[in-house]
């Protein structure tokens, strides 16, 4: 049978930071998730509530009207309208955990968040109670008198608890990419345009990528004060029929920002002041005759410059189908992202991993062979454990270990061997955010010589 897990949530984002927890360490096969909102007694006025309610013990006057309870039909037609409206706000978020696999209920209580709480976890035989909380540490801790503090000392089962405003702040660009995504609604993503082919195809996946992702889509539009006034109006008119038309509930959700000067200058600028969570773009003018992997000097001081993950828009292919996404040892921000993208985009994903063959002595070196994942897990080793992390980040959506894949050889040759022979349509790699490093990194490799879009996620700082 599977188990109990109670998540507790006040309809804050704080709040919700413990569902990322809860899906990196527990399996969907395991658990059914409770998503319990608390909110605070409904309150109204006497003017609204017959005599007959009160005298018949229901506490109005200190805001709480238990379920179950007589009362006049009036206050129980507007507990029931507060209660299906936090029960469709939970909705999103328990759908996009049934979608990882789990078996997810929601409920709602009025009330003292601790006890209601308690309450249910005893009536709904919890195994488990996880909830986020502004902890402290020694005495602070002990005379708090928080809602975590009288849980964790009134219940009989184990309670997990998280502290947000230390474990999940994100110290990287992608780790804080791999948050946004996860929350969903969250995500902020810009797009940058000068007008030209690859830039303009750049527009139109960011808009597919709001659509299918979520969030907020900014646009900025580049334009060289040498060209005129007349030159920028028509990139701007031809961006903006790119957009699709959204309704007026969505017209916060995008914005279209035009930049006058050098486009690489304005664009980090822009992004300097409006940080986002990624920034999608094309080749830009500058690009020149050539092949598919041709970036040009504006995009490419742009992937060396920029903060936030890049998706570098190349070749023809405007839908992704394959995925391949190549990680190192400690890239676990980068497997979840590229997880959750592939996820997003109904795509098929590879994730590959490169050793040298002194690293595997007992696997194949044959050239082009891969390794066998399942005698690298039994030896034990760093290795086995970080593909045992791995298995689960890709689990929780929607993949399993035959998607790992492991091959002994040169990291840049063979990313680049699978990806000239391989139907892949983009390639996920990390990227350390220092300017001075990016020439000699793999990133640099990919962007320059392969073929297929690259995602670019940001796994250090500088």
């Amino acid at each position: 049978m599977k188990r109990k897990l109670l998540i507790p949530l006040d309809g804050s984002d704080f709040s919700l930071q413990i569902v990322r927890v809860v899906v990196d360490f527990f399996d969907p096969r395991d658990m059914v998730l409770l998503l319990l909102r608390i909110a605070p007694p409904l309150k109204m006025s006497l003017e609204t509530v017959p005599a007959r309610t009160l005298v018949g013990g229901v506490g109005v006057l200190s805001g709480s009207y238990e379920r179950g309870e007589e009362g006049d039909s009036v206050l129980a037609e507007a507990l029931q309208g507060v209660r299906d409206q936090l029960l469709a706000e939970l909705r999103p978020e328990a759908e996009r955990l049934r979608e990882l696999g789990y078996t997810v209920k929601t409920d709602v209580q009025f009330g003292d968040p601790a006890q209601r709480i308690m309450n249910y976890a005893s009536v709904e035989g919890v195994s488990l109670i996880a909830m986020a909380t502004h902890g402290r540490s020694g005495f602070d801790r002990l005379v708090m008198g928080s809602v975590a503090e009288r849980v964790l000392r009134n219940v009989a089962v184990p309670v997990l608890l998280l502290r947000p405003e230390v474990a999940a702040v994100a110290r990287t660009a992608g780790e804080r990419l791999a948050l946004a995504l996860g929350q969903g609604g969250d995500l902020r993503i810009a797009v940058a345009t000068d007008g030209a082919t690859f830039g303009q195809r750049a527009v139109t996946l960011a808009s597919q990528l709001q659509q299918l992702l979520g969030g907020e889509l900014t646009v900025l539009v580049t334009a060289s004060d040498r060209e005129g006034a007349g030159k920028a109006q028509q990139i701007m008119t031809d961006t903006t029929a790119l957009l699709p038309s959204i309704g007026a509930g969505q017209m916060r959700s995008r914005a279209i920002v035009p930049l006058v000067g050098y486009a690489d200058e304005e664009v980090l600028h822009s992004l300097q002041v409006n940080p986002v969570d990624l920034l999608v773009i094309g080749a830009f003018a500058d690009r020149g005759a050539g092949g598919a992997n041709v970036v040009g000097p504006t995009a490419y001081r742009i992937l060396q410059e920029v903060q936030s993950t890049v998706l570098l828009v190349k070749g023809h292919r405007q839908l992704f189908r394959r995925v391949l996404v190549c990680a190192g040892v400690e890239d676990e921000a980068l497997v979840t992202v590229g997880a959750q993208f592939a996820q997003s985009l109904g795509a098929q994903l590879d994730l590959l991993h490169v050793m040298p063959p002194s690293a595997a002595p007992y696997l194949s070196t044959e050239p082009g062979a891969t390794m066998d994942v399942e005698a690298a897990i039994a030896q034990g080793t760093r290795l086995s454990a970080m593909l045992h992390k791995w298995e689960d980040k890709l689990e929780a959506h929607g993949f399993t270990r035959s998607s790992i894949v492991l091959q002994p050889g040169s990291v840049q040759e063979v990313i680049l061997q699978r990806a000239r022979d391989t139907g892949y349509d983009l390639v996920v790699a990390g990227s350390e955010s220092t300017p001075g490093h990016f020439p000699n990194s793999i990133a640099n490799t990919l962007v320059r010589y392969v073929d297929q879009s690259v995602l670019l996620v940001r796994t250090r700082t500088r």
